[in-house]
């Protein structure tokens, strides 16, 4: 799993469907809230944010309630005088309880299977993501020494392995309904678990199938033809130098080639680096050669990146940040990611840290 995963929001930006129909109930407590305070209850649309309902707490109590034909992903927004709360929740036709305390971290939904399954994966995901932080301000404390960091770094990716679980197990039970199909959809390209992804596919029942998994499926279908033994696509974009220059001008004078995506902005991309200049200063000579390219969108940031991070290889951008054509073309949705090309076939992608130095030794030895 791409580390950014421990220290990503998951926002649901369009509504998805379930099969209920019916009115809800939002019974909600608020710790510390004062009279007056208000709530809003909010739905992200195609168009944007519809407010179905509004209230005020009165006695640190409120509630909502109204017709709910479709579950949905919704926000409860509460403002008050001193402090504000946003909490995503399914808003699905049932009695949902609601305990806000504006300490913590993750409030308590409760009432529906839905939200309850929803409310103990953030559980599990806050408690994970809170010993990342700590080992991440290790590992950006230019005071830690080499062995801290070294510690740091192995802690990290024995977490990374614990948030992977974390969200394939939340997917494995909830894999019929829409908070399993959300998580699964987000996170596929990120738990670099390919069977595991098609194993849930394929235990959907098309009945209960949100547009997310439909979209899902559908960018699958376009990665296969960037996939392992593909042969490789061509990106042309500019150089940091104004010009403009190819991966197949690259590859032409390569044993063995890799395209980096990466950003100035990407931290685990910074945090990469080293790993790959390792790679490229011992198999450089060999016949291995690298080509940037950047998610970058100011131009800027990304000749100051290559500066600072000692990156002496080919660079390319065309500076449209996510919208990278390059990007699109190889189906890249995080970063870093990287393909690695031989006798102009694909033959490894999203290799990382030592695993690049490990599959270069295999074929250029």
């Amino acid at each position: 799993m791409k580390k950014q995963l421990l220290f990503a929001t998951l926002c649901l930006s369009i509504c998805v469907a379930s099969c209920q129909k019916g009115g809800y109930n939002i019974a909600g407590t608020v710790t510390g809230a004062q009279n007056g305070d208000s709530v809003f209850l909010l739905s992200p649309g195609a168009k944007g944010i519809d407010t179905l309902g509004t209230t005020t707490v009165q006695d640190g109590k409120f509630t909502l309630s109204g017709q709910q034909d479709t579950a949905s992903f919704c926000y409860l927004i509460y403002e008050g005088q001193e402090a504000q709360k946003q909490v995503q929740f399914v808003l699905e036709s049932g009695n949902i309880q609601m305990d806000m305390n504006l300490d913590s971290a993750v409030t308590n939904v409760r009432g529906t299977l839905m939200n309850e399954q929803w409310t103990a994966f953030l559980r599990k995901n806050q408690a994970v993501q809170e010993k990342a932080m700590t080992l991440y301000q290790t590992l950006q404390n230019e005071e830690a020494s080499a062995e801290e960091k070294a510690e740091a770094e192995k802690a990290m990716n024995d977490i990374d392995s614990e948030m992977t679980e974390v969200y394939k197990q939340t997917i494995r039970s909830n894999v019929q309904n829409m908070v399993g199909q959300f998580l699964l959809a987000n996170v596929a390209e990120m738990i670099d678990d390919d069977a595991f992804v098609d194993e849930q596919l394929a235990a959907i029942n098309e009945a209960n199938i949100t547009d997310d998994i439909r979209e899902l499926k559908q960018r699958r279908a376009e990665a296969a033809a960037t996939a392992v033994g593909q042969p490789f696509k061509d990106i042309k974009a500019a150089t940091p130098e104004g010009g403009e220059l190819s991966v197949s001008e690259v590859a032409a004078n390569a044993k063995v080639l890799m395209i980096d995506f990466w950003a100035s902005w990407c931290g685990p991309c910074r945090q990469e680096m080293p790993h790959v200049k390792a790679a490229y200063e011992k198999y450089h000579d060999k016949g291995f050669e690298i080509i940037g390219v950047s998610l970058d969108n100011k131009a800027e940031a990304w000749t100051k990146a290559i500066s600072d991070l000692g990156m002496t290889w080919p660079q390319i951008s065309d500076l449209k940040g996510w919208e990278c054509e390059g990007a699109k073309l190889y189906t890249v949705r995080a970063i870093p990611a990287t393909v690695i090309i031989q006798d102009g076939k694909i033959i490894a992608r999203n290799l990382r840290g030592e695993a690049i130095a490990e599959k270069l030794e295999e074929i250029l030895k």
